[in-house]
């Protein structure tokens, strides 16, 4: 099922409509279905002709004047957030007795800022996945739940030897949050243990206590935790943690894409080929095959953009790289060695299977046929490769110098020795 891109608004103030309503539209790309009452509102989820993403909610209507629309939404299963232009005890305590994802209040122009946040969180809270580990059954399930109103994905364990094993299980895990006392292995064990297999920058870890000692978040810090968190929390104060700390981890996790990958093909660059290298040879040794070094180069690329343009010579370097990825495995290494030149990483069984794949990929790019604007182009690529083991560096040479004998026996061919 396609994840929904529409977003419920209920608001009666027609000025504060229409700039929620534009701005989602603009910079979020969501789709807004605006309703100014509890009974249109009704009228529309009970006809079931949209699914929503999430609904924004006005808490004081002309027919709904103590929130009960709130009700009304979340009795459909749509996550709600709630505007609400005055605030007490009372209604706090009521927001989170109805399990919303947050409630915002009108007190400023800045208010509309916060809720695009929180959109913008929402949307991505579906693809984040946290372990919940503590050994008692209804506190984890309790902050299990706190998280799955952000939308979050939640995973359980009751102890930190079980935590190690579901971490393992699942590498998408970005946070785990843990409990100190606990059987087996402890918090502080717990996270020793996972700062040995992944670093903050990969994945962060947020300690938690009810005892009553006040070393405990020191203890967590040292140990490798991200934060930490003293029981009872405050709900609104959970959820600023643990948002911070996944924006943190996402954040890290874009600047070490960009810095990783080509911004043109979006495949890895050189830097990242050198300082990964050997990881790969590592790995394919590991699973008993060899590896394979080739380079691929683009024919007669500069007279494509002599002919066409450089525009149409960068869909050029995008369609080859795309039919780069689909030719090679997920775990192989495909890189842009620079302009025209693409270098490729990739484990093989047999010294035949390597330049038997080759083949099949030069003959996709010769058959492919490239929309470029009015235009549609045809390239071909000269290929060398290396299947002698030896350092990269070596490795690289040899396939450079057979792709050259390539290039210089007519193009379009595979030279492997």
């Amino acid at each position: 099922m396609n994840e929904s891109r529409t977003i419920l608004l209920v608001e009666d103030s027609r000025f504060f409509g229409t700039m929620v309503k534009r701005r989602i539209e603009q910079e979020l790309d969501l789709g807004v279905v605006w309703l100014e009452n509890h009974a249109e509102t009704r009228k529309v989820l009970d006809g079931g002709e949209h699914e929503f993403m999430g609904a924004l909610l006005d808490l004081t209507l002309p027919d709904a004047p103590n929130g009960e629309v709130v009700q009304t939404v979340l009795e459909h299963g749509i996550p709600v957030i709630i505007f609400t232009g005055g605030f007490s005890g009372e209604w706090r305590d009521r927001f989170l007795s109805w399990n919303i994802v947050d409630y915002i209040l009108k007190d400023s122009p800045a208010c509309v800022d916060t809720l695009i946040s929180t959109l913008r969180r929402l949307r991505r809270n579906r693809k984040v996945t946290i372990l919940v580990v503590d050994d008692s059954q209804s506190t984890g399930d309790a902050v299990a739940g706190l998280l799955q109103t952000h939308m979050y994905r939640t995973l359980r364990a009751d102890d930190g030897r079980e935590a190690l094993e579901v971490v393992a299980e699942h590498p998408e895990i970005r946070m785990v949050i843990t409990d100190y006392e606990m059987p087996n292995m402890n918090g502080f064990e717990l996270v020793r243990a996972l700062r040995e297999q992944r670093d903050k920058d990969d994945l962060a870890i947020i300690g938690m206590s009810a005892a009553d000692d006040p070393l405990l978040s020191a203890r967590f810090i040292k140990s490798g935790a991200s934060d930490f968190l003293a029981k009872p929390f405050q709900v609104e104060e959970f959820h600023c943690r643990v948002d911070h700390n996944v924006d943190l981890v996402e954040q890290i996790a874009l600047i070490r894409d960009l810095s990783n990958r080509d911004h043109l093909t979006r495949l890895f660059n050189r830097r990242y080929l050198f300082d990964n290298a050997d990881r790969f040879f590592r790995s394919v040794e590991a699973a008993g095959q060899s590896v394979c070094v080739s380079m691929i180069d683009i024919d007669h690329f500069k007279s494509v953009n002599d002919t066409y343009g450089h525009d149409a010579g960068d869909v050029v370097l995008r369609q080859v790289a795309e039919l780069l990825t689909v030719a090679f495995a997920p775990g192989d290494m495909v890189c842009r060695f620079g302009g025209e030149e693409f270098c490729v990483l990739s484990a093989h069984g047999s010294a035949r299977e390597a330049p038997a794949r080759l083949e099949s990929l030069r003959r996709s790019v010769e058959r492919a046929v490239i929309p470029a604007g009015d235009d549609s182009i045809r390239v071909t690529a000269s290929i060398g490769c290396c299947t002698e083991p030896d350092e990269l560096d070596n490795m690289i040479k040899v396939a450079d110098q057979r792709l050259y004998q390539a290039k210089e026996t007519g193009r379009n061919k595979v030279v492997s020795g």
